[in-house]
């Protein structure tokens, strides 16, 4: 299977009511949602039972708007080779995308984590993004108490602010934008849309956020109601300089020069040593100096990545390479030695790091690229 027919796998997160089964409801009624495979933890979870057309097995029942949908009782991994199994068989419809949907306690980061380090998921999935929503009544107490709330919005593609109609109207203004401001100190990439105005449907959860960290590059507005694009500005910065109160960080890097090969390569290698799990993820898109004109996609998690993928062209007039690191309980220095070793810029002082920049054993992007 090609990266062109890999099946697009689709993560909607989210702490304990925070709208999820009511987004995951709305998108399954929408035609572009009719190939879809749904994945969610028990029938109860969600409210299907209005939408039931019949059921195919014992755990899977299929939609009247097309749509099959699976219960996760069990491993992820093994559920996903049952259902890629039995969608080979004939057993279930063809589905071209999965959709799963998380438990409120969840964190994506060992999901993603496992998609990438099995290699029969990896071959034939690719990740279509993360989508976090976020309660926007109750969202900023509970990422103020819960770890997995704030881990959730960290890694997220896209955040959708749900039940914001429910605030009272005289305090909406003042309550969204202390959430828009613990949002972008977790999250400096992922566009912040309001799913109470009818900002988030099928074709915003379809679009492939994860294939284009150019997407949420630009000038864009700041106010929780309207679609917005956060800009890069600077060689490196990260969540306004300060780590929030579960100790992560979101730094955004730009650079306008190609990149070398062996310097790129050289830079996956050196995250996975020196960060390891305290990645929570990285996207990114790479100018390659020896090939400026494909970019090369960069999707990973922990001390893994996706394999390196070369996208036909720029999915924009932005030439630059640009990429999101989202890391926690990790020292800035380390990171910004990082981006250093990747633009051979002056900035290492970390004594041990040359060495590891020299490790000939380090892959080549060529190697990495396949």
């Amino acid at each position: 299977m090609t990266g062109r027919d890999a099946i697009g796998f689709h993560i909607v997160t989210g702490f304990l009511g925070a709208g999820k089964t009511t987004l995951i409801n709305r998108l399954l009624r929408a035609p572009e949602l009719a190939d879809a495979l749904v994945i969610v933890n028990e029938w109860g979870e969600i409210g299907l039972d209005h939408l039931l057309y019949e059921t195919l097995t014992g755990d899977a029942i299929l939609i009247n708007s097309g749509c099959v949908c699976c219960a996760l009782r069990g491993d992820l991994v093994e559920t996903l080779r049952d259902v890629m199994a039995r969608r080979d068989s004939g057993a279930l419809p063809a589905f071209c995308r999965i959709v799963l949907e998380t438990t409120g306690l969840a964190e994506p980061a060992p999901i993603l984590h496992a998609l990438v380090v099995d290699p029969e998921l990896s071959s034939r999935l690719a990740l279509a993004g993360v989508t976090t929503l976020v309660d926007g009544v109750n969202g900023l107490a509970t990422l103020r108490s819960r770890p997995e709330s704030a881990r959730q919005i960290a890694v997220a593609d896209r955040l959708v602010v749900a039940k914001s109609d429910l605030l009272p109207q005289i305090e909406r203004a003042t309550r969204l934008a202390e959430l828009d401001a613990a949002l972008r100190d977790l999250n400096r990439s992922a566009p912040i849309v309001d799913g109470a105005a009818a900002e988030f449907g099928p074709a915003e959860f379809l679009a492939e956020a994860s294939s284009s960290p150019a997407r949420s590059a630009g000038e864009g507005d700041h106010a929780i109601g309207r679609r917005r694009r956060p800009s890069f500005d600077g060689l490196w910065r990260g969540g306004g300089g300060k780590r929030s109160l579960h100790g992560i960080q979101s730094f955004a890097f730009r650079s306008a020069e190609p990149v070398d090969p062996r310097a790129f390569a050289q830079f996956l290698s050196l995250v996975g040593l020196m960060l390891g799990p305290r990645l929570l993820r990285l996207k990114g898109l790479f100018a390659l100096a020896d090939r400026p004109e494909t970019p090369i996609l960069v999707d990973g998690v922990q001390h893994v990545f996706h394999a390196p993928r070369a996208l036909p062209g720029w999915p924009d007039a932005d030439r630059s390479t640009r990429v999101v690191i989202i890391v926690e309980d990790a020292a800035a220095r380390d990171v910004d030695n990082l981006w250093a070793a990747l633009t051979r810029a002056p900035r290492i002082d970390a004594p041990d790091l040359a060495a590891l920049t020299d490790n000939p054993l380090a892959p080549r992007a060529g190697g990495l690229l396949g």
